[in-house]
């Protein structure tokens, strides 16, 4: 499950044409830990995904569904 949100929260922000530093401004989580969330270095709580989600103007479901990589 890590690895889907992993991934959807980094397609999302390039589908959405968000740089880290843009989506940390949005969110209010900090740029570094944004990048160790992708880079699955860090696991974020729901309490950090809510932002997060809001930020890139998604449910926080749609982190976990599961798509075609």
């Amino acid at each position: 499950m890590q690895k889907t949100v992993v991934y959807n929260i980094k397609k999302i922000r390039l589908e959405k044409g968000l740089t880290l530093r843009q989506l940390a401004e949005k969110s209010g989580v900090s740029n570094g830990f944004i990048s160790a969330i992708e880079n699955n270095k860090q696991h974020p709580t729901l309490i950090t995904l809510v932002p997060i989600a809001d930020a890139l103007e998604v449910d926080v479901n749609e982190l976990f569904t599961i798509c075609s990589l």
